[in-house]
């Protein structure tokens, strides 16, 4: 007897499953976890991203459009607005701010080793109505690595909405929106 809505795997070799309401039988595959340090650092900017949308979110959610009192539209608003028809605006801003090959990521990275006062910036993402926190950094084999600061991740922020034409970029003195 066949069922259209078995799930779970089968001897091994097959998955049953559904997508967007439709079953689904694919081969088994077992995940591999490399650790190597290229691996890491494509999750290291996975992960500083996953921090920064979490950022535009909670700024959203801060300020709603019934309590903007006037002010001009949130950085997710303009996000949304700035993606191309039919992505994503978080899909969007990873593939602007991290780029082929990681060369927009690895630029801001660059720029960032280029801006004489860190603090200023570090201090700035600490007193947003919505923190940027520190993200953590892994480096290969899972080793852990010192956590990027709270001012580089805002730095990468400002420098994507930059990339996306969003802000003037100001590398020594950090935009003081809250």
């Amino acid at each position: 007897m066949f069922s259209l809505s078995a799930s779970g795997k089968f001897a091994d070799a097959l998955v049953f499953t559904s997508w967007k309401g439709r079953p689904v039988v694919r081969q088994l595959v077992t995940p591999a976890n490399p650790q190597s340090a290229d691996q890491q650092t494509a999750r290291n900017c996975v992960r500083v991203f996953g921090t920064i949308q979490n950022f535009v979110n909670r700024m959203a959610a801060l300020f709603p459009a019934e309590r903007r009192d006037g002010r001009a539209n949130t950085d997710k608003d303009d996000l949304i607005t700035a993606a191309p028809a039919g992505q994503a605006w978080n899909g969007n801003l990873m593939k602007v701010g991290i780029g082929a090959a990681q060369i927009n990521y690895d630029a801001a990275v660059a720029a960032w080793g280029g801006v004489a006062d860190k603090t200023a910036w570090t201090t700035a993402a600490g007193v947003l109505s919505v923190v940027i926190p520190e993200v953590a950094q892994i480096g290969a084999d899972g080793v852990p690595e010192a956590n990027m600061a709270a001012g580089e991740v805002y730095f990468i922020y400002v420098y994507t909405l930059y990339l996306m034409g969003l802000s003037a970029l100001k590398d020594e003195v950090p935009p003081t929106w809250a």
